[in-house]
């Protein structure tokens, strides 16, 4: 080979080597970093936890009016207090966000405290572990929920939301490991649900169009499936269970 042609594919290579370092060094810079309690998100972008953030007096982190945001909780913790409708994390007045684990939050303990809240948002929630909350996760809007954790909470799961609730474990809760409300249609898939205090996974009255389907629900202390709903509105499928109060649960 050519010497000259040895040095061009040399040269080639350092230059592709310094963009890539540029590159790398752009991705990271482009990510916002938290690092206290209180932290309010209102603009798109790219979010990462750098540090824990413990005893916030208020909310963690809150998301708000904000499309396009990503938050990675980066294997830290938000631990919170007693005050009243406060969470971990907060998504309200319409934002869009993703919020990525691994991360645990825990001891929002107020009245209607919550480790993740959202209401009347689009937010895709994946590997967040919630526990000694009020509740665990308490949502309404638009959601996607996989491959959570609630456990040890009041209520694990609370929601109205319409969208999709995938692959999460709800166990070891004083009341409801799965508690859902509402006409928005949703759908309860492949999640498991055990040793809570009252209802595995429950429908309230008011709840239509939701399909709860291929779950594991055991060993909780009232009835593992429970429809309130007298006339049975809801579909229940090929789920795991010991009990249940209405024949039209399978």
């Amino acid at each position: 080979m050519p010497i000259k042609n040895v040095g061009v594919r040399v040269a080639l290579a350092m230059v592709t080597i310094t963009l890539l370092m540029e590159f790398a060094a752009v991705g990271a810079h482009a990510q916002t970093q938290i690092t206290s309690c209180g932290t309010r998100i209102q603009s798109p972008g790219q979010y990462v936890l750098a540090n824990d953030l413990l005893n916030c007096p208020g909310n963690g982190i809150e998301i708000n009016r904000a499309d396009d945001v990503v938050l990675n909780l980066n294997g830290h913790r938000i631990t919170g207090s007693t005050a009243p409708r406060t969470a971990g994390i907060r998504v309200v007045f319409g934002a869009k966000a993703r919020i990525l684990g691994p991360g645990v939050i825990s001891n929002f303990n107020g009245p209607v405290g919550s480790g993740v809240f959202s209401n009347a948002s689009t937010v895709d929630i994946t590997a967040v572990t919630c526990t000694k909350n009020e509740v665990g996760f308490f949502l309404s809007g638009d959601v996607r929920v996989h491959g959570n954790i609630a456990a040890n909470n009041t209520d694990g799961f609370s929601t109205t939301a319409s969208g999709e609730f995938s692959d999460n474990l709800a166990t070891g809760n004083t009341q409801n490991g799965i508690e859902t409300s509402g006409p928005s249609p949703a759908q309860f898939v492949h999640n498991t649900v055990a040793f809570n205090g009252n209802y595995g996974i429950e429908t309230y009255f008011t709840a239509r169009n939701k399909q709860i389907i291929s779950n594991t629900v055991l060993d909780n202390g009232a009835y593992d499936l429970y429809e309130g709903n007298g006339e049975c509105r809801n579909t229940w499928v090929d789920n795991t269970f010991g009990t249940a109060n209405q024949s039209c649960i399978h």
